[in-house]
């Protein structure tokens, strides 16, 4: 004969207690998806500047002042882009007046302004750039950058310049922005069709929503003036490790091809990016 057994009240609703926090137990031990979006904005940002760095060493190659030597490109202006050099007080203005594309499809406006001590290639020697309503492809530069020579070796062809970014701001289309303070090291290698660069330094900002973040790279980035010119701004290698909303993560730009992906590694998963 069987027989029933009648669990007290209390029993049966620490049983079914148990039994909740066994499935809610299961349900915590999903991957948890990382939001990545911080390296993608931040490499967004990081190609505006790159865009600038390209076109500020145009102009100063042009104008004599210049850390590089170039015999296959051409400098990247609209043909309505005005400059004006005023070397008593070592400045020189660019303005794309309201708007206009470059022979390489690329948009912009505003002004950029330069303010220099002298030849890039002489220790020491400074460029600060600064903006008043600049917008490339329709997103809004602000902000301070500073280039200084801090060593160069003539055997090598080698220029080391320090770059500081102060109150740099990067305002999307729709009105969302990210903020950035950067520090790094640049090893720049000059050559007769160009120059290759390696990067080291950190940075740290508010994301589009607001958070913090900080980055340090941990690999060299490797960036070419070939690709930049091409227009990718991306490096072709190199890491970037930060740390965002309490997670870190790694940003992997791959060992040297000149193209428009990277990696992005974080605890327990892989994704793969894709740059506009």
């Amino acid at each position: 004969m069987y027989r029933f057994v009648k669990f007290p009240p209390i029993l049966l609703i620490a049983i079914t207690a148990m039994i909740g926090f066994s499935c809610s137990s299961d349900d915590d031990d999903d991957p948890v998806v990382a939001d990545t979006t911080i390296a993608t904005d931040f490499s967004e940002v990081n190609q505006k500047f790159e865009d600038l760095d390209n076109l500020t060493l145009e102009i100063l190659e042009e104008s004599g002042l210049g850390a590089r030597k170039t015999q296959t490109n051409t400098p990247d202006f609209c043909a309505s882009t005005e400059f004006e050099m005023d070397e008593a007080n070592k400045t020189i203005l660019i303005d794309f007046g309201d708007g206009c594309v470059s022979p390489k499809g690329v948009s912009r406006k505003g002004k950029i302004m330069i303010k220099y001590s002298g030849n890039l290639l002489i220790p020491g020697a400074n460029i600060v750039t600064t903006f008043d309503g600049y917008e490339v492809n329709g997103f809004k530069v602000e902000g301070t950058r500073t280039l200084t020579n801090i060593g160069l070796d003539i055997l090598s062809s080698t220029v080391t310049i320090a770059v500081k970014i102060e109150n740099g701001k990067i305002t999307w289309p729709d009105g969302e922005f990210v903020t950035i303070s950067a520090n790094e090291v640049r090893e720049v290698k000059l050559g007769s069709s160009g120059y290759d660069a390696s990067i080291t330094g950190t940075a740290s900002g508010n994301s589009r929503d607001g958070s913090g973040y900080t980055a340090e790279i941990t690999e060299p980035l490797k960036l070419t003036q070939s690709c930049i010119e091409s227009g990718v701004y991306n490096p072709v290698s190199g890491l970037i490790e930060f740390t965002y909303k309490s997670v870190k993560m790694t940003l992997d730009y791959g060992t040297g091809s000149c193209d428009k992906s990277a990696t992005v590694s974080y605890p327990g998963g892989v994704k793969e990016i894709t740059f506009d």
